[in-house]
């Protein structure tokens, strides 16, 4: 975890209010960031910019974590390869801003499918290839069903993916009342006129 300063214009009294949310939830995203297998000082630098909304020098962001320059420019290039913070220059400005992507949404779907691209479907072509491998040899049936098995799981995850991806921001109002409903039992109306 990083030694982390207060926000300027901030006091430096660790009771400020905003240094009060600010810290614990940068360090939080550190700590997640690293057991989602990411780069904890990405998460940081995430969080920071998030919370906080507002546009951040490269220097501001190094004195704020206190972290190296190289760190921080190392993790500023993933998080916009990610889509998840854009560079920004001000007309009169020598110096670049970073900011995060401040919708929720936006975000979630950047990252899934980033996550889609790097994990989900290297696996699925693992998966396909050992199948491949495995197809007409009756001493590898048993081996066979269980990547199929798994294979089709993965499937599911990567067209529950799809779908996700393809929503649109508004359709997001839908998702959450499907999911914060109780589902119909059997014999119910789903609420389907199909």
């Amino acid at each position: 975890m990083n030694d982390f300063i207060d926000l300027p214009n901030s006091p430096s009294d660790p009771s400020d209010p905003q240094s009060a949310v600010v810290r614990p939830f940068v360090e939080h995203w550190g700590m997640m960031a690293r057991a989602w297998g990411i780069n904890p000082t990405m998460g940081e630098l995430f969080a920071l910019l998030y919370i906080t909304g507002g546009d951040w020098t490269a220097e501001d962001l190094r004195d704020r974590l206190r972290i190296s320059r190289g760190n921080v420019s190392m993790n500023l290039r993933e998080l916009m390869a990610w889509g998840v913070v854009r560079r920004l220059h001000r007309q009169g400005e020598r110096r670049e801003l970073y900011r995060a992507e401040g919708d929720v949404w936006t975000l979630f779907r950047r990252i899934l499918k980033e996550r889609k691209r790097r994990e989900l479907e290297p696996t699925l072509n693992v998966l396909d290839e050992i199948c491949t491998r495995a197809e007409g040899q009756p001493q590898l049936a048993d081996l066979k069903a269980r990547v199929e098995s798994l294979r089709r799981f993965f499937g599911l995850i990567d067209a529950l993916a799809l779908r996700l991806l393809a929503l649109e921001s508004a359709e997001t109002e839908e998702l959450a009342n499907l999911l914060a409903g109780d589902p119909p039992g059997p014999g119910e109306d789903s609420g389907d006129e199909s």
